[in-house]
């Protein structure tokens, strides 16, 4: 359910380029549908699931993506990529796909109580999952939901849980290293598309660090077992089924990483937009009418899906979710995502993730293609860009014209705000910097804006040092 790739044969069905490293299915979008074909094993294994009450709990609790098969007289998919399965799945759509190097700690900790909890459900009825990937997760109405139902296979007696070296390396030692070495985790899953490997984990944990719950065994003793075994011919599966691995042994394992993993916790120190909230330089009339400005902005726009870029903890992104059906609100300050996600009040149609809006997510993993950037992924109808300029252009270095270019090319409507070089903000960001920013100045961003949209109105905040736009793409 990622970047699309065209099918040659087939122009009006799209192949999830994400999906081709299970040779069992293959994700096809096809008329704003997902429908997933099947090999015969896999369309069996789902059958096999489809009537077990633990898969219906699970459908019921919206734990998993709503799915049902596809009546072979009832498929619209072209007849080219029919006869390549034995069946079809369709699976209700995602409104928006994120990755976990976009989650907060907060996100990624319930991404992994659901997979252990997914994973406990099923080897308890007598089925197994084969992957233990966040990529098979997604956040619906701020809550987690599993997306990959032929990860679903009935369990082998003897066999060991296949999936939890993949659990440790993409979830747990991501969590682990946030919460005990307060290092944001995000840049080392956008580093490897299969998260941080058991021996770079290894090095990262320091001798004391044994001692801490969970490094001793999934991380060190982990690493020493690897190194022993990795490049043996010694077949450790076939061991263990020999020695009579059984599933109470992966439900004991399975249990004690979920006690780990609830007990993890990051102390989300201060920052300076975690806490906009309590520091923001607007007096309380030029706060009501900027609120107002962006309410009436969107309400005359009627906007499906908002973009809140640079959205701090989230003030205006609430003001849109009140408006719209989805908002995506993105920041680099994974504090003020983080508070975002925590707060109950935060309504359930905003996504929050962090993003640098100067480093995005890009596409990349196989051919580039395996994971696409964020616009890829979701096409804003309307984005808001608030007090976010001078970090762009002064901060990030980015030139004022290329920024104004890539907000044209993301979106036809457009709510921007223009800080002066008079307001504290701008004057603290030049303070120790040679100021090379001639661009920087309101009649410089007016231009640029006039090169690709009509301005249709405008409103001065803060005495005059900061400018409302409304903009509508020519």
């Amino acid at each position: 359910m990622n970047q699309p790739e065209v099918a040659t044969s087939m122009p009006t069905a799209i192949v999830s380029a994400g999906s081709f490293r299970d040779r069992d299915g293959r994700v096809y979008h096809f008329q704003n549908r997902i429908f997933r074909g099947l090999s015969t094993g896999a369309l069996n294994s789902f059958r096999q699931l489809q009537d077990k009450p633990f898969y219906q709990k699970l459908l019921e609790y919206r734990e998993i993506v709503g799915t049902r098969e596809v009546p072979s007289d009832e498929n619209p998919l072209p007849d080219e990529i029919v006869s390549q399965w034995a069946g079809f799945l369709e699976h209700d759509v995602v409104p928006v796909i994120s990755y976990p190097y976009e989650w907060t700690f907060s996100m990624l900790k319930a991404a992994a109580s659901l997979q252990l909890h997914l994973v406990e459900r099923a080897v308890s009825n007598g089925f197994a999952l084969k992957d233990a990937t966040p990529y098979n997760i997604q956040f619906v109405d701020r809550k987690p939901i599993f997306i990959d139902i032929p990860s679903f296979e009935p369990l082998s007696e003897g066999e060991p849980w296949s999936g939890y070296r993949q659990f440790c390396e993409m979830f747990l030692f991501p969590l682990l290293l946030q919460s005990y070495k307060q290092c944001n985790f995000q840049p080392f899953m956008r580093a490897a598309i299969d998260g941080i490997d058991v021996q770079t984990a290894a090095s990262l944990f320091g001798f004391r660090d044994r001692f801490r719950k969970g490094v001793m065994s999934h991380v060190w003793l982990q690493s020493k077992l690897d190194r022993r075994f990795g490049g043996s011919s010694e077949n450790v599966r076939s061991n263990l089924k020999s020695a009579g691995f059984n599933r109470e042994l992966i439900l004991a394992n399975v249990r004690k990483l979920q006690k780990l993993v609830k007990k993890l916790e990051w102390e989300a120190a201060g920052s300076e937009w975690g806490d906009y909230n309590e520091f923001h330089n607007y007096s309380d009339d030029d706060h009501e009418n900027k609120e107002d400005f962006i309410r009436d902005a969107i309400r005359a726009e009627k906007p499906e899906t908002v973009w809140d870029i640079g959205c701090n903890t989230g003030q205006f992104s609430r003001i849109a979710a009140s408006e719209c059906k989805q908002v995506v609100s993105t920041d680099i300050d994974h504090v003020a995502v983080e508070r975002l996600y925590l707060d109950e009040s935060t309504p359930a149609n905003i996504l929050p993730l962090v993003q640098n809006v100067a480093d995005p997510s890009p596409n990349w993993g196989w051919r580039n293609r395996e994971r696409s950037d964020l616009q890829t992924r979701s096409k804003p109808d309307l984005v808001l860009c608030l007090a976010l300029v001078h970090h762009v252009v002064i901060t990030a270095n980015i030139p004022l014209a290329d920024f104004i270019d890539w907000l044209a090319g993301l979106t036809n409507k457009l709510v921007i705000e223009y800080v002066s070089r008079n307001d504290d903000k701008v004057k603290i960001l030049l303070r120790n910097k040679e100021d090379k920013y001639q661009d920087y100045n309101r009649a410089s961003l007016e231009t640029n804006l006039n090169r690709h949209f009509s301005i249709s109105h405008q409103q001065k905040v803060n005495k005059g040092d900061r400018t409302l736009y409304m903009c509508i793409k020519k």
